[in-house]
C-alpha cells in the first residue's frame, strides 16, 4: 500500500494552506474518480483498451499530486513518491492482457487506499491541519500524562479502522518534539502496560487504542463542560453564521437532507434559547449527525467552534 512511512522528517514542518474540509472533500473527489477508472476498464481486454486505462491513469495521479504538493506550505515534495508507491507487480508483457489489466487496477485501488490513509493521519495531525485552532505551546509544554492522554484521544478518533499508527508520528503531527530515540516506545509501553492500547514493533512503535482505551477516553469525554459564555447574544448573529455554516458544509460535498433539517429546526428555535441552551441543542444535533454518519468527527468540531470559539471533542 501507498503512504507506508507517510510522515517523512520534513513533513512535521508543514501546514495545510487550505480549510481542512475543502482538502479532504477534494481528496474524496480524486478516490471517487480513481473508482471510476476502476469500473471503466475493469472488463478491458485488448491492448488499446490497456493503454487507455494507462494514460488515464498517469492523467489522474498527476491531478492528485498537483494538488496536495500544492496545499501545503512548503509543498509537499515528497508526495509523489509516497503517492505511487507499488507493491512490485509485475507487468511484463509475457503476462496475459487480462493479468495486466487487473494489475494496473490493483496499483489504482493500492492508490486509493493510501489517500484514505493519508486522510486519517491528517485528521488527527493538528499541527499541519489545524494550526491556527491550536495552541501549539501548550501542546509543546505538556507533561507525560498529558502526553499519554494525547496519544490516547489521537488513537480513539482511529478506533474504528483497527489499524496500527506510529506513536511518533502522532506526537511529531502534533507539535511535539521526542526528546530521545526511544521516547516514543517508553509512551507506547506505559499505555500498554496500563491495558489500553496494543503495540506493534517495528521499525517504530506503532499502536491502536483496545476497547479499555477507548472506554477511558468516552469517560474523560463525559466529565468535559463546554464553555458557551462566548456564543453571541445576537439572534440574527447566529442566523447568519448558521446560514454560513451551512453553505460551507454544502460547498465541502456535504449535502444531505438530515443537516439541513436540523439547522433549520435549530434556527427555528434560537429565539427561545438562552446562550447554554443554543449551546447544548447545537452540540446534540452536532453528535446526532455525527453518529448518523451526516459528517465526520472534523466538521462537527470545527462548526462548533465557530459558534463557541472553543475545541470540542465529538
Amino acid at each position: 500500500m501507498p503512504f507506508p512511512y507517510l510522515y517523512q522528517h520534513n513533513f512535521m514542518f508543514m501546514v495545510l494552506k487550505v480549510k481542512w474540509t475543502e482538502f479532504k472533500s477534494s481528496l474524496e473527489n480524486f478516490q471517487s474518480e480513481g473508482n471510476a477508472l476502476i469500473k471503466k476498464y475493469k472488463a478491458a481486454r485488448t491492448e488499446d483498451l490497456l493503454n487507455e486505462l494507462k494514460e488515464e491513469k498517469q492523467s489522474w495521479e498527476s491531478d492528485v499530486i498537483s494538488y496536495v504538493k500544492a496545499s501545503f506550505d512548503p509543498e509537499h515534495t515528497n508526495f509523489a513518491y509516497e503517492f505511487k508507491a507499488q507493491q512490485g507487480y509485475n507487468f511484463g508483457m509475457k503476462l496475459g492482457i487480462d493479468q495486466r489489466v487487473k494489475n494496473t487496477i490493483q496499483t489504482i485501488k493500492d492508490e486509493i487506499n493510501g489517500l484514505d490513509y493519508y486522510l486519517k493521519i491528517l485528521f488527527i495531525s493538528d499541527a499541519i491541519v489545524r494550526a491556527d485552532d491550536i495552541d501549539l505551546e501548550e501542546h509543546k509544554n505538556l507533561d507525560t500524562e498529558g502526553i499519554l492522554d494525547l496519544i490516547l484521544s489521537k488513537l480513539y478518533e482511529l478506533y474504528n479502522d483497527g489499524k496500527y499508527y506510529s506513536i511518533k508520528w502522532i506526537l511529531e503531527g502534533n507539535g511535539l518534539k521526542l526528546g530521545g530515540r526511544s521516547e516514543d516506545w517508553d509512551y507506547g509501553r506505559m499505555l500498554e502496560e496500563r491495558g489500553l492500547i496494543e503495540t506493534m514493533n517495528g521499525r517504530e512503535v506503532n499502536a491502536k487504542l483496545k476497547l479499555e482505551g477507548k472506554y477511558a477516553i468516552e469517560q474523560a469525554r463525559k466529565s468535559q463542560v463546554p464553555d458557551y459564555s462566548k456564543i453571541s447574544d445576537s439572534d440574527e448573529e447566529l442566523k447568519t453564521l448558521l446560514k454560513e455554516v451551512l453553505a460551507e458544509v454544502k460547498r465541502s460535498g456535504y449535502g444531505q437532507q438530515i443537516i439541513f433539517d436540523e439547522f433549520d429546526e435549530l434556527r427555528k428555535d434560537i429565539p427561545h434559547l438562552s446562550k447554554k441552551s443554543f449551546g447544548q441543542l447545537l452540540k446534540s444535533k452536532l453528535g446526532d449527525l455525527v453518529a448518523a454518519k451526516a459528517f465526520d468527527k472534523a466538521i462537527a468540531s470545527d462548526i462548533f467552534k465557530q459558534f463557541t470559539n472553543q475545541i470540542f471533542p465529538f
